[in-house]
C-alpha cells in the first residue's frame, strides 16, 4: 500500500535530500562518537537529528519523528555525561540508522512503512533508561510521537507580523521567563530580540525554524520565541520567527549566523535598551533583500543551490555540441589562412573563431566545476562499513582517510563506490592479520587501513593501502595452476609483476576459505573492470609480511577527454592522451621476432607490437615503411599500437557505443570530428589486458 503523504512531489524531494545528507552526517559522525565524545560533535549528531525528527513530523511520517526523538533522549543523556559512548550504545544508535534509513527508502518507493520499532524502542527503555513515556507509548510501530501539539491558548497564526510579537515579549513574559531575563542582564548578558523571515517560496518552514531556534541555543538562552518549539514541532510556522535571546555574543555574529540558515530572506537582531523590568527591544527597519546590504554569510547561502543532475546532464551536452564547433571552425579558418579562397573573410573568421573558443573554454570549465563534488560525499560511506567489517572479524583496525576534500566529476564519484568498497573489504579481511597474529609478527595490535586522494595534474589518484601481511606471490601461482588457470610451466616464468597480475583474474583468490565478505575471488577482476570502464588504471604494489597498496589513477571527469587522433587507412581513431607514453616513428629494421609476436626494443626495455589494423579486421598498410608506434600503457604494462600515420592531439567529446552496436573488445566509444566524420575511441585498458594473458599463456 502506498504511503500517504500530505505534501507536494517537490516537497517531498526536498525532504528526501535533505533526509540523505543528514543519515550521512549521523553515520560518519556516530563513528568518530566511539572515539572521542567531544562536546562539538555530539552538539552536531543532535542537531542532525533533531532536524531529521523536525522535517519527518512535518511530512506526518510519524514513526520516523518516532524514532529520531528516541535518538535524541539517548544522545541527551550523552551529552549530560549521563551515558558512556560504548560499543552498546554506538550499536544502538547505528540500528536506529538503519531503521530510518530503510524508512526513508519506504517513503522514496512510495511504500508504506511497515517496520516495527517495538524492540528497538524496549531495547531504549530497558538498556539505557529511556522513559517508555519517551519513545513510544507503548512500543508499538506507528504510535504517535511524543510531539506536543501546542498550547491551544496561544495559537500561532501563520504569517503573524512579528514585531507585533515583539511588543509582546515585553509584557507578555511569565514570572518564569521574566525572572530568567532580570538575571541574566543583571549578570551582564545582553538581552537581543531577533526576527528572522524565509523566502516566500520555503517549502519547509518547520524545518528552517528549528534550524533558527537550535542556532539560537547554540549562542545563549532562548527565553522566548514566536511561534514556540511546540507551535513549531505542530507546523504551526508562518514565514517568520521571533525571539528573545540572553547571549554574550556579538549583534553582527548573530545576525550572520542567522542570515547564514538556509531559505532566510532576512535576520534582525536589536539588542534590548530598557531597564530589564521593562524589557523592550529597540527596532530597527527591516532591510530590503534586494538593497545589498546582506553579510558576507547570507552572500554565500545565496551561491549555493541544488541543481537537478538531468539538467547538469544537458548542459554538458551542449558544451559537447559546441566544442565540436569550435574544432570545425578551427579547420575552416586554417584552410582561409592558406588563401583557399575567401581572403576577405580570414580576419572575421579569425577573430570569430577566437572568440568562440574564449567563450566555450570558459563555459566548459563553469559547468565542469559545477559537476565536481568533494570525493567525501563518497569516503564517509566507508568508516561505518570498515568499523562493521572489523567487529565481525575481531579485528581492530584504525582506518584513516586523507584528502577528502579533493573534488572530481560526480559521474566519476557514482561509478568509483563499489570498487573502493571492493578493496577496502578486502583490506580488512585478507590483508590486516587478527591482533594476535600481529603481536605475534612484532607488530603493533591495531592494524591501519589507509584510504586518500589527490590531485594529480589532470588526474585523481585514489590509495588504499594497509600494513597488513602483504600478498604471497608464491601462494598467487600456485592458487593459479591449481585453478588451471595458467599452466606449470607458465607460472615459472612469470616476473613478480606478471604474478601480481594474476589477483585480478576471475575466480582466482588464495583465501583459505570463503566469508560472506571475500574469498571467491570475484572482487578484484569487477574492480579492475569498473576501473578500465573509467579510463583508469590501477596499479597494486605489495611487500611480504609488510602491507599492500592499491594505486588507482582517474581522469577527472568522463565526459571530454584530449585524445591522439591516428589512422589506419582513410578511418581516423582516437586514443585519450592519458594512456598515451610516446610516438616512435617505426623502421622494418626496428621490428624483431620473440616467440612469433612482434616487437621493438625502446631504450633497453621490449615493447611488444600490435597491429591496429589487424585487431580490427582492416586491410593493412601494403607500405610499412612510414607506419608509427604510439606507445600506450594501462595497469603498470605497455605495449605498441602501430598505426598508418599521426592525425594531431584534440578534444573529443565521448559518445558510448552501447546502444548501437554494442560492446566491442577495443574499443569505448565514438566521438564526432569537427568536419562531421566519426573516430572510434580507442579501449587500451582492454587491448593491452588481451596482450598480456596471452604473453602470460592465462587460459581465456
Amino acid at each position: 500500500m502506498a504511503q500517504s503523504l500530505d505534501i507536494t512531489p517537490e516537497d517531498l524531494k526536498v525532504f528526501l535530500e535533505e533526509a540523505e545528507e543528514q543519515l550521512q552526517l549521523l553515520e560518519g559522525d556516530i563513528v568518530k562518537l566511539e572515539k572521542s565524545e567531544d562536546a562539538e560533535l555530539l552538539q552536531e549528531i543532535f542537531r542532525a537529528a533533531h532536524t531529521l525528527k523536525g522535517s519527518s513530523a512535518t511530512l506526518g511520517h510519524q514513526p520516523m519523528a518516532q524514532l529520531t526523538h528516541a535518538m535524541e533522549n539517548v544522545l541527551d543523556k550523552l551529552r549530560k555525561k549521563k551515558l558512556a559512548a560504548s560499543m552498546d550504545v554506538v550499536n544502538l544508535l547505528f540500528e536506529c540508522l538503519d531503521l530510518l534509513r530503510a524508512m526513508k527508502d519506504d517513503i522514496a518507493d512510495g511504500r508504506e512503512t511497515v517496520i516495527d520499532l517495538g524492540p528497538v524502542l524496549t531495547k531504549l527503555a530497558s538498556d539505557f533508561g529511556v522513559p517508555a513515556a519517551q519513545t513510544a507509548g507503548g512500543g508499538a510501530s506507528g504510535a504517535p510521537p511524543e510531539i506536543a501539539p501546542g498550547n491551544p491558548t496561544e495559537p500561532a497564526p501563520a504569517g503573524r507580523d512579528a514585531i507585533e510579537v515583539a511588543r509582546e515579549f515585553a509584557s507578555g513574559l511569565n514570572d518564569t521567563e521574566r525572572a530568567q531575563l532580570v538575571s541574566g542582564m543583571a549578570q551582564g548578558v545582553q538581552a537581543v530580540h531577533c526576527r528572522v523571515a524565509f523566502i516566500p517560496d520555503c517549502l519547509m518552514t518547520s524545518v528552517r525554524a528549528y534550524q533558527v531556534l537550535l542556532a539560537l541555543g547554540e549562542m545563549g538562552e532562548v527565553i522566548k520565541s514566536f511561534p514556540s518549539p511546540e507551535d513549531i514541532e505542530a507546523e504551526r510556522v508562518g514565514h517568520e520567527i521571533a525571539a528573545l535571546l540572553l547571549t554574550l555574543e556579538e549583534k553582527a555574529h548573530v545576525e550572520g549566523t542567522l542570515k547564514a540558515i538556509g531559505d532566510v530572506e532576512s535576520a534582525v537582531v536589536s539588542v534590548a535598551q530598557a531597564a530589564p523590568g521593562d524589557v523592550q527591544p529597540t527596532r530597527e527597519p527591516t532591510p530590503a533583500p534586494e538593497s545589498g546590504r546582506e553579510s558576507q554569510a547570507s552572500k554565500k547561502g545565496a551561491t549555493t543551490v541544488r541543481v537537478d543532475v538531468n539538467l547538469l546532464d544537458n548542459l554538458m551536452n551542449l558544451v559537447g555540441e559546441l566544442v565540436i564547433d569550435r574544432t570545425h571552425l578551427a579547420q575552416i579558418m586554417g584552410r582561409t589562412e592558406q588563401g583557399r579562397g575567401l581572403a576577405e573573410a580570414s580576419d572575421d573568421l579569425v577573430r570569430t573563431s577566437a572568440h568562440i573558443g574564449r567563450v566555450t573554454t570558459q563555459l566548459q570549465e563553469e559547468i565542469m566545476k559545477a559537476r565536481m563534488l568533494p570525493i567525501e560525499n563518497l569516503f564517509k560511506k566507508f568508516p561505518r562499513m570498515v568499523r562493521d567489517l572489523a567487529l565481525k572479524a575481531r579485528k581492530e583496525i584504525d582506518f584513516v582517510i586523507e584528502g577528502q576534500e579533493t573534488e572530481l566529476d560526480r559521474s566519476v564519484i557514482e561509478e568509483i563506490g563499489d570498487p573502493l568498497m571492493h578493496l577496502l573489504r578486502n583490506s580488512v579481511d585478507h590483508g590486516l592479520e587478527s591482533p594476535e597474529e600481529r603481536l605475534a609478527a612484532g607488530k603493533p595490535r591495531t592494524g591501519t587501513v589507509r584510504l586518500a586522494a589527490e590531485h594529480s595534474e589532470s588526474h585523481i589518484i585514489i590509495t588504499v593501502s594497509d600494513d597488513g601481511r602483504g600478498i604471497d606471490l608464491d601462494k598467487v601461482k600456485a592458487s593459479a595452476v591449481r585453478k588451471g588457470l595458467i599452466s606449470e610451466a607458465a607460472a615459472k616464468r612469470l616476473s613478480d609483476k606478471e604474478a601480481l597480475d594474476l589477483i585480478f583474474v576471475s575466480g582466482l583468490s588464495t583465501a583459505q576459505a570463503v566469508t560472506e565478505v571475500s574469498g571467491r575471488g570475484v572482487g578484484m577482476d569487477v574492480v579492475r573492470k569498473n576501473i578500465e570502464r573509467l579510463n583508469g588504471s590501477i596499479e597494486v604494489v605489495t611487500n611480504l609480511g609488510l602491507g599492500t597498496e592499491t594505486r588507482i589513477k582517474l581522469p577527472l571527469t568522463l565526459a571530454i577527454v584530449r585524445a591522439l587522433l591516428v589512422s589506419l587507412g582513410s578511418s581516423v581513431f582516437a586514443i585519450p592522451l592519458t594512456s598515451v607514453s610516446e610516438t616512435i616513428r617505426l623502421t622494418a629494421q626496428a621490428i624483431k621476432t620473440i616467440r612469433r609476436k612482434e616487437a621493438i626494443v625502446v631504450r633497453d626495455s621490449v615493447l611488444p607490437l600490435v597491429r591496429l589494423a589487424k585487431v580490427f579486421g582492416m586491410p593493412e598498410a601494403a607500405d610499412r615503411s612510414s607506419q608509427y608506434v604510439v606507445v600506450v600503457s594501462s595497469n603498470g604494462q605497455r605495449l605498441g599500437l602501430v598505426v598508418d600515420g599521426l592525425v594531431g592531439e584534440q578534444e573529443v567529446v565521448i559518445k558510448s557505443l552501447g546502444g548501437f552496436i554494442g560492446n566491442i573488445t577495443g574499443l569505448s566509444g565514438a566521438t564526432i570530428l569537427g568536419e562531421g566524420d566519426v573516430a572510434l575511441i580507442i579501449d587500451v585498458g582492454s587491448l593491452v589486458k588481451s596482450e598480456t594473458n596471452l604473453r602470460m599463456g592465462l587460459v581465456s
